[in-house]
């Protein structure tokens, strides 16, 4: 009798080779010849895409480079290689050898394979923002945010909804005294103070343990923030707005969130322009982590945030979805704010929360697949239930 024999595709990880027999002394080694990387490498001169061509044909690969790079009629190209782990890394082996500045870009091959993400002290807890997908939860003390603007002015309906997310499952706690949507007019440092501070130390009273996000571009605003009890600031405009906060960064020591905008909240739909939207955002926050890391900012405590919907269309914002795995690469937890925003209520044709919650929580369940570690959302139940069925998925 015929056999009939059963194909089908797989994520290989240790589980699965466990599932098989597979030698367990191995398994580690074994899944880095199992799992495959595609990484984009840019402005190669053609020298530099030939060896790198050649070498992963070697290593039993292959690379894909501008057609003319064998005949040396262009300047630059770029290419993308693929090949497992173990290959990529005999790649890397060998360019270490290779001239034409082709040793630097083997050590980044090894940094960026070898990276392992390393604790952050929050809150006074070691934190691994690596290890799960984190709900951060939104409380706006604003009369005039695009979703809830309004609805926790009351001291005692913004405890309120706090008590109430952090039991629906959030693990940090964005809280904002001014409202940075699309065409939004900035406030007074006073008035935002007055606002979120009163906030900050009643929670504090009650909880101590819940890690508190303070969303502002004040620096001190983040100050009165942090010594009232708040763990990380978000800044929209990653520290272009008040050229103090930096100083803020350096005393306290807090994790910071660099967020993407072309231009402030006012002016930043007017022109939504790019080459490469996702190439555009790539390479600000490299320039970002540059700066903050020789200000003496430990790259474990950046975040950052690609900026949906701050100077984007809507066809830009699911690109940015569509393409978030290219800033794993620059080595910093991601955080995307997509929850109820203009692009789902343009795509979705629809202003109902409850709607709009139900597309956030799609997107949020693609972005939690390609590696996001951090989810702000408006509503944090739905997204709680999503951690616990994915857990279960795993």
């Amino acid at each position: 009798m015929d056999e009939k024999f059963k194909i089908k595709f797989i994520s290989c990880n240790e589980q699965e080779l466990q599932k098989i027999g597979f030698d367990s002394s191995y398994i580690k080694k074994a899944v880095n010849k199992h799992k495959f990387l595609t990484i984009k490498i840019s402005n190669l001169n053609c020298a530099q895409a030939n060896i790198i061509k050649q070498t992963a044909l070697a290593c039993g690969t292959d690379c894909a480079v501008h057609r003319e790079v064998i005949t040396g009629k262009i300047e630059s190209s770029d290419c993308i290689l693929s090949g497992s782990v173990s290959e990529i890394k005999k790649i890397a082996q060998k360019l270490e050898k290779q001239p034409f500045s082709l040793k630097n870009l083997s050590q980044e091959f090894l940094s960026l394979i070898n990276y392992y993400p390393k604790t952050i002290l929050i809150n006074n807890k070691e934190v691994n923002l690596y290890e799960k997908t984190y709900i951060m939860g939104i409380l706006n003390i604003t009369p005039d945010s695009f979703s809830d603007g309004g609805k926790y002015n009351d001291k005692n309906n913004a405890i309120k909804h706090f008590k109430e997310m952090v039991r629906d499952g959030a693990d940090i706690i964005d809280i904002g005294g001014e409202s940075t949507r699309p065409y939004s007019k900035a406030i007074s440092q006073e008035e935002e103070i007055k606002r979120v501070i009163p906030i900050i130390k009643s929670i504090r009273e009650f909880d101590k343990d819940t890690i508190i996000s303070i969303d502002t571009r004040n620096a001190s605003t983040a100050q009165k923030a942090i010594e009232a009890g708040a763990n990380i600031i978000n800044d929209v405009s990653s520290l272009e707005w008040d050229k103090e906060m930096i100083n803020v960064l350096k005393t306290y020591q807090v994790p910071i969130i660099l967020n993407h905008s072309k231009g402030t909240p006012d002016i930043m739909q007017d022109n939504t322009e790019y080459n490469d939207v996702v190439n555009t955002i790539y390479d600000y926050f490299e320039e970002k982590i540059n700066y903050l890391t020789n200000q003496g900012i430990h790259q474990e405590k950046i975040i950052i945030d690609p900026g949906i919907g701050f100077g984007k269309s809507v066809e830009q914002n699911f690109e940015i979805i569509n393409r978030i795995k290219e800033l794993k690469s620059l080595g910093c937890p991601i955080l995307v704010g997509h929850s109820r925003k203009n692009f789902i209520k343009q795509t979705l044709n629809t202003q109902k929360n409850e709607e709009l919650d139900t597309g956030t929580l799609i997107l949020s369940q693609m972005l939690q697949k390609n590696g996001v570690n951090i989810l702000r959302v408006h509503n944090t139940k739905i997204h709680s239930y999503l951690n616990k069925l994915n857990e279960s998925l795993i």
